[in-house]
Parts: structure tokens; sequence; C-alpha cells
């Protein structure tokens, strides 16, 4: 048993394993938060990347094909009324979004399942209770208690819900920012319930309640439904789920034949969430992906109890919503604008050069992200790109005139700038990372193998450019310390792609400023977007052919061998920027340095008077 403050995490004999048994990579736990729960907590089960099944590195990265490597990313998954856990869909989703390399967590909500009671007998599972139950989980995944298990902290990425839990969801996402939220056939005119319940039950309300009859602790068992219950959940006021962060994204998915909740829901939920929603429709099933009787089965789904499983046409809407390029272009298209704080009018391009006006790769702002203390990191400042040598004559002008460049720090080595060319009409300074070594994508791999094998290994090479740069980044920070880089006076930084010494710097950057570590790991990882454009480095890099080998060492086809490697494979791997390589980067910088203010004052030698200026000057 671990415990972080409030929070235990205990993982016990599943009992139910003789009818549902669990899979090899799943645990049945009991998460409690002595803020909320008495007894044992909620239960769930935690489905873990199915990539740990392989007991060594090579292995997992030999398998990545099927097998996404381990991420820090956790999705809820949130049952609807007098549910359970393992109701309809839910270990077939868990399942296959494992293989994604997410962390899936399926939980019975209290007074359900195998969860403890209701907190209050006589008021029944309420929707503030259910919002508790998810905070609970929130709260978990950031726990040193999740890291003592786990070995890693996780991010609550996303949020799947059904039915009655949609709106529980909701509730909880007016005040935490989760990134994906995924409603399926939630409520939205939520006196339909009341509605429903009168019908079924004609004297639910002189009665104060009424049975039904669940799960509860694997067996099926009559329940008493109290009326403050109900209520709850009928007179949530929908109109509020507005308030849910404007950066999240939400996806809808309603069924064609569903008899409990109105396909209207689908409408109301899409015009609520205008812009910012998709909606998704599975034809010919019901509330719970079942087919009704006499289904003609057109696609052909698996049949389970004698009706045609619509949860495989499902799977085909979720798991693709939620694989790797979907999850990066979703977050591009959601930080494409740079809205101010301060004045909502105020509104820039975060990628306000495109390669085709500009023949600059991957340029862009690193403002306009919320920080923990409910700041923002100062727009229209500063901006991080690939080598811009090759700016065009309307380019240069765009920079000088409408983004205010005033410096650029090119943060190659000299020899490295000098051979791949300097942007000329600027004041650029050299800001050489480590000690002055070259350290194109390329030469970075000679030097760290690592780099070539997968991009989990990036860490290893980060730690020690960082180390030997300490210099080079304080100079950097002595300049933001001196009050010349506004809106008027803004800078650029850059390397070769603009991505491996250029991410450690805007890292440095944003997590000063007060950033989270998940929208960190997310810009890093924008420059899989922005070097698409960078044919000159891809070219290169894509012709070295057999040479990846000589660089892996002497037994280097023996190694490619053991993970699986061929040079293209290879390849991709030098020139990636994952999100998960920042984030394993991250964990390793605050185990060393312990957090960025620490590093800026330990490392940097800046005072807390000056770090606090320094964050003043970028934050609004």
């Amino acid at each position: 048993m671990v415990v972080q403050s409030q929070i235990t995490i205990k993982v016990a004999d599943y009992p139910h394993k003789d009818v549902s048994p669990l899979l090899d990579h799943e645990d049945f736990v009991y998460i409690k938060d002595s803020k909320y729960h008495v007894k044992s907590g909620i239960a769930g089960i935690l489905t873990k990347p199915e990539s740990l099944k392989f007991k060594s590195f090579a292995e997992q990265v030999k398998n990545e094909s099927t097998f996404s490597l381990p991420t820090h990313k956790l999705i809820l998954v949130l049952h609807g009324d007098q549910a359970h856990k393992n109701s309809t869909f839910q270990p077939m989703l868990a399942d296959k979004l494992s293989k994604l390399g997410y962390y899936v967590l399926r939980i019975d909500f209290r007074g359900l399942g195998d969860s403890e009671d209701n907190f209050d007998p006589k008021i029944g599972r309420t929707i503030e209770q259910d919002v508790e139950d998810i905070t609970s989980v929130y709260d978990f995944a950031q726990s040193d208690a999740c890291e003592a298990w786990l070995g890693r902290t996780l991010t609550l990425d996303t949020i799947i819900a059904h039915s009655r839990g949609v709106l529980s969801m909701f509730e909880f996402a007016r005040s935490h920012y989760v990134p994906n939220i995924i409603n399926l056939c939630g409520r939205f005119d939520t006196g339909g319930l009341l509605q429903k319940v009168s019908k079924l039950h004609h004297e639910w309300e002189k009665d104060n309640g009424y049975w039904c009859n669940t799960l509860r602790y694997g067996k099926w068992t009559d329940i008493w439904i109290p009326r403050n219950e109900t209520l709850s959940a009928g007179s949530i006021d929908t109109s509020k789920f507005t308030e849910v962060d404007d950066e999240t994204s939400i996806l809808s998915v309603y069924c064609s034949n569903d008899t409990v909740i109105p396909i209207t829901a689908a409408a109301e939920y899409s015009k609520l969430f205008q812009g910012r929603h998709t909606l998704e429709i599975v034809p010919n099933s019901d509330h719970n992906f079942y087919g009704l009787p006499n289904d003609p089965n057109v696609f052909d789904l698996p049949i389970r109890k004698g009706k045609v499983n619509y949860s495989y046409y499902l799977m085909e809407i979720l798991v693709p919503h939620l694989n790797q390029e979907s999850q990066i272009n979703r977050f591009c298209h959601s930080h494409k604008l740079v809205r101010s704080r301060l004045n909502p009018g105020d509104l820039r391009d975060r990628w306000p050069l495109p390669f085709e006006f500009s023949h600059i790769s991957n340029f862009r702002d690193i403002g306009g992200y919320k920080t923990k203390s409910s700041k923002q990191v100062r727009p229209g400042i500063m901006y991080r790109c690939a080598n811009p040598d090759q700016a065009t004559p309307e380019a240069i002008k765009y920079m000088k005139e409408r983004l205010y460049v005033n410096k650029i720090f090119d943060l190659r080595a000299l020899t490295e700038a000098n051979e791949g060319g300097i942007i000329s009409g600027f004041d650029v300074e050299n800001l050489a990372f480590n000690n002055n070594m070259v350290l194109s994508p390329e030469e970075m791999a000679k030097h760290y193998e690592g780099m070539f094998l997968s991009s989990h290994k990036f860490p290893k090479a980060y730690e020690i450019v960082l180390r030997n740069s300490f210099p080079s980044i304080r100079r950097f920070f002595e300049y933001v310390l001196q009050g010349e880089v506004d809106e008027k006076h803004s800078v650029v930084f850059h390397c070769t792609a603009g991505k491996d010494r250029t991410g450690l710097l805007a890292m440095l950057t944003l997590g000063i400023a007060g950033v989270d570590v998940d929208t960190i790991a997310r810009d890093y990882e924008l420059t899989t977007i922005g070097l698409r454009t960078e044919t000159r480095l891809i070219e290169k890099i894509n012709n070295r052919g057999d040479q990846f080998y000589v660089m892996l060492g002497p037994d280097g086809r023996e190694k490619a061998r053991m993970y699986g490697l061929d040079p293209e494979r290879m390849a991709r791997h030098v020139l990636s920027s994952t999100y998960e390589a920042m984030r394993i980067f991250i964990d390793q910088f605050h185990q060393q340095y312990g957090s960025f203010n620490k590093f800026f004052i330990n490392q940097l030698q800046f005072t807390q008077k000056e770090v606090d200026t320094i964050r003043e000057y970028i934050t609004i």
C-alpha cells in the first residue's frame, strides 16, 4: 500500500476472476481519498499499456508498430446509471486503448459495483459525489502514490463517459482542464430523466425513491434509489457546460435507435460546443451499443447475447480519434490562434510565417499557453524555428515590420552555423549549446546512438546537452532580465531543425513561466508538424541508408536487429519530436534539479528576485 497525503492506492485480488477474468496487463485497485471516502474507496480496473508485457526495451521497440510504447497519459472511463466498470463496451475499449500506450482506468462510482457505499444512503449517488470520485482519480494520477506504483505520474488526458456519467464528466470539467472529452449518449435535457423515472416508477416521488436491480459486489441485487439521487441528475443545468475549458476537444457519439436518450441531445451538444465539437452517429444501435431484434447486421459485426454488438463499430470511432496523429493535429488546431488573456480581441497566429511564404520551417510563437497561476505566457515576444537562413525577402520584411523581431539567438555551434548558413538583416547572437559542439540531429545521433533506437532515448542526450549549455542558457535569460523583450522587441531562437536545442530552451522558458508539463510536451510535439517542410534535412538524413548501421557502432547491424530497426525507421527516430521524449526528459529534469525554479537559482545562478522578474516579463 502506497500513501500520498490523502490519496491511497491498493492493488487487490480481483473478486470476480471466475466470471470476468482480468487481462494479464490489468490490475484491480481501490483508490481512496480521505477527503471523500470512509472505507475502501472507489474500485477500478487499471489496464496498463500492453507493450509492458515485453520485458526488455529492445523488445518493446521491436513490437512498437503493434503495441505503442507506454505513455504518461491516463484515460478514465465512466459508466452510466445503475451500471458498473465492466458494462457493455468498457473492457474492449480499455484493451484496445492500451495497445496505443495509454493507461486506462474504468471505475465504479460509489454505491455501485465494487466501490464503497454512498456517503449518505438517504441521498444516494449524487452528481456532486460522482465529481468527487473523478477528482480522486485526477489527484491520484499526479500523486507520489501513482509514481511509486507505476514509476511515473500521469496526466488525465481523456475522459470517456456513457449516459448519466456524461453529466458527471462535464460537471467535473467545468473546473478541471481535460484535453479530450468523449460524450457517449449523454442526456442534454435533464428534465427528461425525471419524465423517464415517472413513467417507469409512478409513485417514486411519493415513496421518496424506487428499487432497481443492478450488479453490486458481483451479484445482481435490488438497491434503493433515493429521490434525491434522481433529482440531483435531473436538475443539472447543462447550459453551464460552456464553462468547460475552451481548449478542450469534445467528441459526441449517439445511437440512431436509442430509446433512452433522444437524438436531439446530439444537436444540442453540437450547438453548445460549436467550433470544438465533433459528432458521430452509430447506425442501428440502441443506447448500450446493441442492435435491435431482427437487425440485418449490414456491417457484419460480431454477435453477443443474441444481438449485434455495435461496440465494435464504436471502437472504429474512438481508437482512431485517440491515436497519436489525431492528438497532435487536435492540439495544433485548438492552439493555432493565440488569444491574449488581457484583450480577447487580440488574436495572433501561432504559425505566422507559413513555409510557402517564408521558406522557414517550424516557425511559431511559444506564447499564449496558460500557466498554473492562471496567467498566460506573453504572446508575440518569443518565436522558435528551424534554421531561417533561406528566409525570403518578404518574410524578413514581415519579421521586422509585423513581428517586430529585434534579435535572433542562434543555438548552433559556430562551425555548424557557418556551414549551414546564417540569416542576414538581423542582430544575430550565437549562443552555442553543448560547449560549441556541432549538434544537428544527425550529429547528435552519432554521439548519442540511442537517438537512432527510439525517441524514448532522447532524454539521455538532452540531459548531457543541457548540462553543457548553462552559460548559453543563462545569457539568453539575462537578455530577458534586462527588460529588452516585449511585443515591440521580440526575439527568435533556433538551431538546425528547431527541435532539440530549441526544444530545450522552449521547455525552460515555458517551465519557468509556470506552464504545466503536459502542455510543454505537446508544444514540443508540434515540431512533428513544423518539420514536414524541412526537406533539406529530411533528404540528408534519409539518404544515409546503410550508414546508420555504422553509426550504431561495430555491432550496429546486430543492435538494429535486436530493436527491429531498418535505416528508414532509424531516420524517423532521429527526426522525431514525440510527446513522450519530452515528458520523460522533464521527469528526469525534476528528479535531478527539483523544479524549474530551483534550476534557475542553483544551476543558472539567478537570485529568486531575478527569477521572479524573468517570470513577470514573459507572462501576463
